[in-house]
C-alpha cells in the first residue's frame, strides 16, 4: 500500500529570508559586511598573500574603507534608533500607569456603575457600546480593554467585549466599588439594580442589529 502523503516542503531561502523583518536584516547585513572589510583591511600582509588577496585588497582598499564607514553608521543610528525607541516606549508605559492610577482615585458614580457589573454578573468580559461617555473614559485612562470585535447597533451603535485591564483589576477592591462587605440585603441589592447603567438594564430587548 503505497504512502499517499506528500512529503514535508522545506522552507526556501527566499522564504525564510522574507520572513525577517527588514530593519534587523538590514542590521545584519550590515555587520557581515562591517567585519568582513574590517578583517580584509586589518589582516597582516603575510595573510593576505597566503589567500592571494593583496592585490585585490590593494586596488578596492577605498571601497573596503567605506564600507566599514557606512555599515559602522548604520549600525550606530540603528542602536540609537532602538535605544530611543525603547526609552519612548518605557516614558508611555510609565504615562499610562500615572493615568490609570489617577483614574482609579477618582472614579465617579457611573464610573463605579460600570466596573461593578464585572462583579455582579461575575463575568471577565462584557459587551458594551464603546461611544458612552463612561466606557469611553474608562478605556481611554486604560481601565477597561477591548477583547474581541465590534459589532454594530442601531441603537448603541459600535458594541464590544470589554475586559477589566490587567494594571486596574489589581487595584480594584469592592471598597473603591462602594460594594458592602458579605451577603447583600434586599434594600442593598435594589439600591445597586438600581445605580446599574441605562446601557446594561434591559441591553438584550433594546439592541438591533444596524
Amino acid at each position: 500500500m503505497s504512502d499517499s502523503r506528500r512529503p514535508e516542503m522545506k522552507p526556501s531561502v527566499h522564504t525564510m529570508i522574507a520572513s525577517i523583518p527588514f530593519a534587523l536584516l538590514a542590521a545584519r547585513i550590515a555587520l557581515w559586511l562591517l567585519i568582513a572589510a574590517s578583517a580584509l583591511l586589518l589582516l597582516p600582509l603575510a595573510n593576505l598573500q597566503s589567500l592571494h588577496l593583496q592585490e585585490w585588497v590593494g586596488r578596492n582598499g577605498f571601497s573596503l574603507g567605506l564600507t566599514v564607514v557606512l555599515s559602522g553608521s548604520y549600525l550606530l543610528a540603528h542602536g540609537l534608533m532602538l535605544g530611543v525607541s525603547g526609552l519612548t516606549q518605557k516614558q508611555q508605559r510609565k504615562l499610562a500607569e500615572q493615568r490609570l492610577q489617577q483614574k482609579l482615585q477618582l472614579l465617579d458614580g457611573q464610573e463605579r456603575a460600570v466596573l461593578r457589573e464585572y462583579l455582579l454578573q461575575s463575568k471577565s468580559t462584557l459587551a458594551m457600546p464603546l461611544t458612552h461617555p463612561t466606557v469611553n473614559e474608562l478605556m481611554q485612562s486604560g481601565v477597561l480593554v477591548q477583547a474581541g470585535a465590534t459589532e454594530h447597533y442601531a441603537i448603541e451603535g459600535p458594541v464590544a467585549p470589554l475586559k477589566i485591564a490587567n494594571g486596574a483589576k489589581a487595584r480594584l477592591t469592592r471598597q473603591l466599588l462602594r460594594l458592602p462587605e458579605g451577603q447583600l440585603d434586599e434594600q442593598q441589592k435594589a439600591a445597586l439594580m438600581a445605580s446599574r447603567p441605562e446601557f446594561m438594564a434591559g441591553k438584550r430587548s433594546r439592541r438591533q442589529a444596524a
